[in-house]
């Protein structure tokens, strides 16, 4: 997949960047980018050849003019959105844009929007007979109450649509649960209650095509976030059967087209892997799958212009962000609490050489610091 020109079209999203550094891998790729915003880490990357401003909003007609305006002038093969918002985009206007250049795979807008929803993604699954925590909308109403009953406690609140482990919340009883809902009326129908499962998160990365599994890796934390619910900083790379045709049979019933990070979790109680969520977009580890031997955004380049490929083996491997290995690699250093790893296992081989993306984030950092500073002093 040589000479070819790829836009992507939400460059102010935080994956651009690890996407756009997965394609500086591909011989003689040239890479554009659209943002919505002109301060965005990905316009001072290497990785790019040109960096183009447009705001349009939410006015989908000025969207799709500045697509093809854009691709007037850098005569892109392949449109690349990257974003959950950006890819419901290109499946909402898909006959419209495959006219301006090849399409990545992207599922069905009813089947997206089925698959970002908390709420809808667990009743689909009950339904279907795929392994899910037991879930429960949030209603102001007494049928909410009972179907409390039926679950076990803890529970986890969480928002129908939000990622990251954001703004979940953990309760240990029905009453505190209730007490909290009472002061916080605005979370009816945007929140569900699941039963949280004792057991270990693992996550499962797929490119697919009506419904079948086109590339893969399935990875496990082993270095937590800095919140109870965010992502792990570190992960390592395995195979996991069980994990595989759970995806499998999600994938395959929803008839998924495109990428996807599935969240899942094994419950130590009845052994099972358990689906908690469908990130429909590019993810944070990205470029550990990268560092395994599956690049993701190539691959959805290759499929967008129908080359066909053999299901990509990957390496048992384990990859560390950067705050992560900073930390890690000072305790290390200090004898406390050392976690042994690699420079090969960590982002900074991308960071050294494409290193302007990430002095302007701590640029931007030290600025917010110091006005916040500057404001408590006054």
């Amino acid at each position: 997949m040589k000479g070819i020109s790829v836009l992507i079209i939400d460059g102010e999203t935080n994956v651009a960047l690890p996407v756009a550094r997965c394609l500086y891998r591909v011989p003689n790729l040239k890479l554009n980018v659209i943002s919505d915003n002109p301060w965005v880490q990905i316009r001072f990357s290497r990785c790019k050849l040109s960096h183009r401003v447009q705001m349009p909003g939410n006015n989908d007609e000025k969207r799709l003019d500045a697509i093809r305006q854009t691709i007037t002038q850098t005569n892109d093969d392949i449109i690349l959105p990257v974003s959950e918002p950006a890819i419901r985009f290109v499946s909402k206007h898909y006959e419209v844009l495959k006219g301006i250049a090849a399409i990545p795979l992207t599922p069905k807008l009813d089947v997206f929007d089925i698959a970002v929803n908390k709420w809808l993604l667990a009743d689909f699954m009950v339904k279907q007979g795929i392994p899910c925590p037991h879930t429960v909308l949030c209603t102001a109403d007494e049928e909410f109450v009972q179907n409390l009953h039926k679950l076990s406690f803890p529970v986890l609140l969480k928002p129908t649509q939000g990622s990251d482990g954001r703004n979940i919340q953990y309760f240990d009883n029905q009453s505190s649960l209730l007490d909290f809902l009472k002061g916080n009326q605005s979370f009816f129908h945007k929140y569900i209650v699941q039963s949280f499962i004792n057991g270990h998160d693992i996550d499962c990365s797929v490119l697919c095509q009506d419904g079948k599994i086109l590339a893969y890796t399935i990875q496990k934390g082993f270095i937590p976030g800095s919140q109870r619910f965010a992502s792990p900083v570190g992960i390592e790379f395995l195979r996991d059967e069980q994990t595989l045709d759970v995806v499998t049979r999600l994938i395959s019933t929803l008839n998924w087209n495109g990428i996807a990070h599935i969240d899942l979790r094994y419950d130590e109680m009845d052994k099972q892997v358990k689906v908690l969520e469908i990130n429909a977009r590019y993810w944070a580890t990205l470029l550990g799958s990268l560092v395994v031997g599956v690049n993701f955004p190539s691959l959805a380049c290759m499929a967008a212009l129908g080359v066909s490929f053999p299901v990509p083996a990957y390496h048992l491997k384990r990859f560390i962000g950067n705050g992560a290995a900073i930390k890690h690699g000072a305790r290390g250093y200090l004898h406390n609490g050392k976690v042994d790893f690699s420079f090969q296992e960590t982002n900074w081989r991308y960071v050294l050489t494409d290193p302007f993306p990430e002095l302007f984030n701590l640029v931007r950092k030290c600025s917010w610091f110091l006005g916040k500073q500057h404001r408590i002093t006054m």
